[in-house]
């Protein structure tokens, strides 16, 4: 059965509400997809209806798309989005599911398949990176950027434009650049327009440094408790390059599947969606 999209969910999560787009039937796998850095859920909107049979709520994470942006007193550090996904699975009643994450999400879908083995049956990831680990001497210094960052982007306005079409070609041509057709697609749920003009509604903390990052053993810690089944799909064109040690991390999860296919970051969201939705399709019906 091909996927459809159902529409809106709003989900509790520690005061929070999260916003997430609901695909496909309850009687299918139930899939929870995480979306990568100032992205939101429409980020798998050109690839899961080329799919079929999955159950999926692809999540806005806190301070992203329509969800809720964490308390002032709060931070954006990674783990903070583990509990976030868990309460997601608990209020649709999943004691097992799926993982897919691209990019940040990927990260995030790894530290709940880590740390949750038992609740997550399969593991996809597009274009997933594994953090640069931490040095236990650096430890004083993240403290003190993090705190600085806090207060720098705390108080930070987005950058507004004229027009939404001014805003999509900011998002387009911007660090983490994608095409221009995709941009739209993510812009669609994530510009918004005030008396000042169109803006990105992502929270500013977001472009702040984590308070405490995680070291290579703590890293290889994770990856090595993950007991799903493993796809890792790596965009050949990719901002983000790779080395030997990330690839040595990334074998601590065993049996790790990995698919190089031509495509930027966002693969799955520009020409390679199909192709994309069909090495996760194979790979699922591969360990069903």
């Amino acid at each position: 059965m091909e996927i459809r999209y159902r529409g809106e969910l709003a989900i509790r999560s520690r005061g929070l509400s999260l916003a997430a787009k609901e695909w496909g039937s309850p009687d299918s796998r139930p899939v929870i997809a995480l979306h990568g850095w100032l992205d939101n859920a429409a980020t798998f909107d050109r690839m899961l209806p080329s799919m079929s049979d999955l159950h999926v709520v692809a999540l806005d994470a806190a301070g992203h798309g329509l969800s809720d942006f964490r308390s002032d007193d709060a931070s954006y550090d990674i783990w903070l989005d583990v509990a976030d996904v868990i309460a997601v699975a608990d209020h649709m009643g999943w004691d097992r599911f799926t993982l897919l994450g691209h990019s940040r999400g990927a990260i995030v879908a790894v530290l709940v398949a880590g740390s949750f083995p038992d609740r997550v049956s399969h593991l996809a990831m597009i274009d997933g990176h594994v953090p640069i680990p931490a040095t236990e001497h650096n430890a004083a210094r993240q403290i003190a950027k993090a705190i600085r960052d806090h207060r720098r982007f705390g108080n930070a306005s987005p950058s507004f434009f004229s027009s939404f079409e001014r805003a999509v070609h900011a998002r387009s041509n911007g660090f983490l650049a994608l095409q221009l057709d995709a941009a739209e697609i993510l812009a669609q749920r994530g510009v918004r327009q005030s008396e000042r003009g169109f803006y990105w509604h992502n929270d500013q903390r977001l472009k702040g440094t984590s308070s405490i990052k995680f070291t290579r053993e703590q890293l290889q810690s994770f990856l090595a408790a993950v007991s799903a089944p493993t796809l890792l799909i790596q965009a050949q064109q990719s901002i983000f390059t790779r080395d030997d040690k990330e690839a040595e991390l990334f074998a601590s999860i065993i049996g790790l599947q990995i698919v190089d296919m031509a495509g930027g970051h966002h693969l799955h969201l520009e020409s390679q969606h199909a192709r994309v939705a069909q090495e996760i399709s194979r790979f699922l019906s591969q360990h069903e």
